[in-house]
């Protein structure tokens, strides 16, 4: 106090003079403090509304500036709360202090608005790259599942020209065990003479006459049998084609991203040890009944701190009495009698001790024979 100017010590007694003429004193340091709570509320608030509105805003001036305009009356709103905090224990009406109650409350539920958006806003990012993790999973599990029933068609096509590859060959086989078993071509010699008269000699053979339907057999399977070994050497190239293996890593790579982001989301990891689950396995429905504890109880919290400072900021104490000041006039109207009276008994009571004094001088005491 004696390194501060005289001007700040003479107002500062002032301010404790008239805080004692009221019965309440105020510590303007919390006071201070809550309004410095309050300012970073509100700034956060605007910052956030601000980010909020360019991100969805698609960069448009009017959309930026319609969607600031209810962040900019929440935030008076809130800058109202310390006030209306020190009215509820300065004002002498409980009808105002009623309404500051109130107001309080109005303030708070504001308040608890704004910094839930920014809880939730801030567990968002992290929330987002889960669910593109989850979706590219489920991507890669598709796809791989698609894989497989291509596989499985594909193998399908080729079981089944293997199976008509072997039905043709069964037939060729079947045809030539046929033509095996026939009889063999018998032949004998014939002669005579031809219509000019002249002389021939020849060998004439008799073939059985089931070789030609059983020849013909024979030709269509082995024609089959190359027709059904293309198609087989074709399913096979396209049965090739297909590598599982490569979308087998493709579904475990994208396992890792998943839970590496599962991991960095610290919603996941307490919505985890909350249900007693692996943060892998929570439900959406899990997370956000849970983001209502990490979202709204925060925000209660940091919309009773400016209050509950302005609140016991105030102290009552004692009024002082003020001294009475009276003119010279009513001063001797009230206290002339009894100022008169006072005199009037000192003045009897020293004549009185001054007339014993003098009787005493008279007339000593007589002394004692012994």
């Amino acid at each position: 106090m004696r390194n501060l100017p005289a001007h700040f010590v003479a107002l500062g007694s002032w301010f404790r003079e008239r805080d004692e003429r009221r019965g309440y004193a105020i510590s303007y340091k919390r006071l201070a403090l809550a309004y410095l709570a309050e300012t970073v509320i509100i700034v956060a608030s605007l910052c956030g509304a601000w980010l909020f509105a360019h991100i969805y805003g698609h960069n448009d001036p009017s959309t930026i500036g319609m969607m600031m305009l209810a962040p900019i009356g929440y935030a008076v709103i809130e800058f109202c709360r310390v006030p209306l905090a020190v009215s509820t224990r300065t004002h002498r009406s409980y009808i105002v202090k009623t309404l500051a109650v109130v107001g309080v409350i109005a303030a708070a539920g504001v308040t608890i608005k704004s910094m839930s958006q920014l809880g939730e806003v801030m567990f968002r990012p992290r929330l987002v790259d889960v669910v593109r993790a989850h979706a590219a999973l489920a991507e890669a599990r598709d796809e791989r599942a698609s894989l497989d029933a291509k596989m499985a068609a594909a193998d399908k096509i080729v079981a089944e020209q293997e199976d008509a590859r072997k039905g043709a060959e069964k037939r060729a086989m079947d045809a030539t065990a046929q033509l095996s078993s026939l009889p063999p071509q018998k032949c004998w010699v014939v002669s005579g003479r031809d219509r000019r008269g002249n002389p021939y000699r020849t060998t004439k053979c008799s073939t059985d006459p089931r070789t030609g339907t059983i020849g013909q057999t024979l030709k269509e399977a082995n024609a089959n049998i190359d027709e059904v070994t293309a198609k087989l050497d074709a399913a096979r190239t396209e049965r090739a084609k297909y590598d599982r293996a490569s979308a087998d890593r493709k579904v475990i790579a994208a396992e890792v991203t998943h839970k590496e982001a599962v991991l960095n989301s610290q919603l996941h990891s307490f919505t985890a040890m909350a249900f007693a689950k692996d943060p892998t396995q929570v439900t959406d429905a899990e997370i956000h009944e849970f983001l209502r504890i990490f979202v709204f109880v925060p925000a209660i919290f940091v919309s009773l701190a400016s209050t509950l400072l302005a609140l016991t900021a105030v102290e009552k104490t004692k009024p002082k009495a003020e001294p009475v000041l009276l003119a010279d006039e009513a001063g001797q109207y009230i206290l002339g009698p009894y100022a008169t009276e006072i005199i009037r008994e000192a003045t009897d009571a020293a004549t009185q001790a001054a007339h014993e004094a003098v009787e005493k001088a008279r007339h000593p005491p007589l002394k004692a024979v012994v």
